[in-house]
């Protein structure tokens, strides 16, 4: 019998697409861990701020130079507009594309 954690987190790579100084494009992935968000929540505010647990495998620094951590990494990406938009895309993959039926 399948059981279904309605309360589960999980891991998903993330693909960052963003334009240098020159204008050439840079992408890179790194790998978000969401939770699961029930429909019927009412939620206010970002998704990401709902279903966004932790990332790994990407550096942001701070305003010192050193890299961002915990909670101060997470905000940092939120608050980027090709990191967040990517990450709520990657997300809405996650629930929706990996369900779809394949016929």
């Amino acid at each position: 019998m399948f059981k279904l954690n309605t309360e589960r987190t999980y891991k998903y790579p993330v693909t960052v697409v963003v334009y240098d100084e020159q204008g050439a494009e840079q992408s890179g992935t790194f790998t978000a861990t969401f939770k699961t968000l029930p429909h019927d929540e009412k939620r206010e505010g970002r998704l990401l701020d709902h279903v966004l647990v932790a990332v790994e495998g990407i550096e942001v620094g701070g305003a010192d130079g050193e890299p961002l951590s915990g909670t101060a990494l997470l905000d940092a990406l939120k608050k980027d507009p090709a990191a967040s938009t990517a990450m709520v895309a990657a997300y809405n993959e996650s629930i929706v594309k990996k369900n779809l039926s394949k016929t």
